[in-house]
This record gives C-alpha cells, structure tokens and sequence, in this order.
C-alpha cells in the first residue's frame, strides 16, 4: 500500500531520508533527480506558502513505512507550480511517478503546475506522455573543456579585460559578504526581471548558498561603478568537488550565474565577466566549465557558443496541454 502525503516542511529525518534518495538515483541515472534550489528547500525549508513537498510512502518487509518516492512544488502568486519528483530506483515500474505527479496536480493553485524532467530520461518521458504533458521549454546543460590536450595543456582563453569605455567606468572586483547582498539582490531581479527562478532569489536563498561548503567569494565577481558604488553586473562561480558527473570524479567548474543590469547592456560586459570567472576556473587546474541556459535566451547562448561551450545535455519543463 502507498499513499502521498503533503506538507510545507520537513524534520530533520525526512531531509536526511529525501537527500539520501536523490543521491541514490544521481547514482543510479546519471543525472541529478533534483536541481540545486530544490535540494536547498528540502535542507532548510522555505517561505510559508513558496512550497509543498509531496512524500510517497510504500509498506516496507518489516511492516514500516518506507520513503519510496518525492516531489516538491515551488510556489508563486499567479503562476503555476514549478515540480521536481523523483522515485527510489530499487522502487520503480510500480505507479510511483504516477502517483506523485497525481497530487502534484490535484494539490496544485488554479494555474496548475509544470514539471521539470532532468536530462530527458526515458522514465520521465514516458510518464509525461501517459499524462498528456508536451514540452514547454528546455534547460540546456552546457560544457567548455578547459584542457586542450591529453597532456594538460589549459585553453588560451581571450583577455578579460573590460571594453575602454566600460573600463574607465567600472572595476571588477570579488564580492564582499556581509556588504554586497542588498545591491546583488537588486541587479539580480533587474537582470532576471523574465526569468522565474534566478529573479526571485531572495536574501534568505542568498544566504544559504553563502552557507555552503562550496561557496567562496574570490570566485564571485562584480563589476561596481565607482562613481556611484552601484553594481552593473557579476559572475558568480561555482566548483563542484566531485565533477557534477562529468569528470570522472574530478572537481569542475560553473558559470553559475551571469547577470548584466539593463542600462549596462550591449556594452560588452556580459562577455568580459564571464572570461573573467573562466580565466578563474581554468586557473585553478579544472578540467572544464559546465553550465545552464535556457534555449530562449539566444543571445546567451550565441556568447557561450563564442567561447566553446557546446550542448552537453538537456533538462525539459512539461505542462498540461
């Protein structure tokens, strides 16, 4: 017997037991069951209101209840939710995705709810179908070796430096916690106005990746107007200790986040703040850079593009016909 049940936080236990779980299925799969962001709500909860976690028990041998499968809905005023899930492997080709996606529609607000499958796994594609789910929009995972040869050699990468008139302007500098967070915040929501999740990242969000092992400031690049101390635009890094599955083990590198304030565009900031952060990565002996845009974001893509980066995988966002 299962059943679904719904709540807006975790104990400690079930963090612990969800955390398990979707490490256990990155392993088993090859791709992360769950995005960064659902992973931090699941360990430090959220908002009241923001989201519903959606945890699937099955009767175990020994007559408990086993968690056999989850899914979270982040939740905004006046848009449909936006769902991760994800099954044990040792518990599948049981009805569990069905379930789930199930009271993920049932429980959702009256815009509904749209579904993330990560990396086009044919499990997830195939529930989508049997749902009547199409695609609305695609997540391109992408990679930039920064070693050119068997021997190590490390990518010639073009000079960072800012355009002449941007120069005489700006300075770009690492960021300083504990002083830098509200301006952040600011260019942030103004740079991902369009954009449902980096826009709405809050000082709460902020502070608890400020609060992760991998988080270190030196990669983390503004670029501040020094006549007026405003910040017109950043690139903030990331490594990932064990490779984000694409290294064999080795650490590698993120261009976690970029982000350009509307008055700065064009200029060719965008493009001198990300060399900066890759300069950083390849300088720290990584064997590549991944990361994450969306395919509507073509003017992105064409910079990442330009600079080597290619497609590597694809994560897709299903909703209801």
């Amino acid at each position: 017997m299962t059943n679904v049940h719904i709540t807006e936080s975790l104990p400690a236990t079930q963090a612990d037991a969800v955390t398990a779980m979707a490490e256990s299925a990155r392993e088993h799969d090859g791709v992360a069951p769950l995005s960064e962001q659902a992973l931090l709500r699941v360990r430090h909860g959220a908002a009241a209101g923001t989201a519903r976690f959606h945890l699937l028990h099955e009767d175990g041998d020994d007559g408990g209840r086993v968690l056999a499968g989850f899914a979270l809905a982040d939740r905004a005023p006046g848009e449909p939710d936006s769902a991760e899930l994800v099954v044990a492997p040792g518990h599948r080709q049981r009805g569990h995705g069905t379930s789930l996606l199930r009271s993920l529609r049932a429980d959702a607000p009256a815009d509904g709810v749209r579904v993330w499958s990560h990396g086009r796994l044919p499990g997830a594609l195939a529930l989508a179908r049997s749902a009547d789910l199409h695609q609305v929009r695609e997540l391109y995972r992408m990679w930039l070796p920064l070693r050119e040869t068997a021997d190590g050699a490390t990518l010639d990468l073009p000079d960072p430096a800012l355009p002449g008139a941007v120069s005489e302007r700006l300075v770009v500098r690492s960021f300083e916690v504990g002083t830098d967070e509200e301006e952040w915040l600011r260019v942030n929501a103004t740079a991902f106005v369009d954009h449902p999740e980096q826009g709405g990242v809050t000082l709460e969000d902020l502070r608890q990746r400020e609060a992760e092992d991998w988080f270190d400031p030196n990669g983390f690049f503004v670029a501040e107007d020094t006549a007026t101390g405003a910040l017109a635009g950043f690139h903030w890094t990331k490594i990932h200790a064990d490779g984000a599955g694409l290294t064999g083990g080795e650490p590698a590198g993120e261009v976690y986040v970029v982000g350009v304030a509307p008055e700065w565009r064009g200029t060719g900031l965008g493009r001198a703040l990300t060399l900066t952060g890759l300069h950083y990565l390849r300088d720290r002996g990584l064997p590549g850079v991944l990361l994450y845009v969306d395919d509507g974001n073509q003017a992105a893509v064409r910079l990442y593009e330009s600079l080597g980066f290619a497609v590597r995988d694809v994560d897709v966002m299903f909703a209801p016909r």
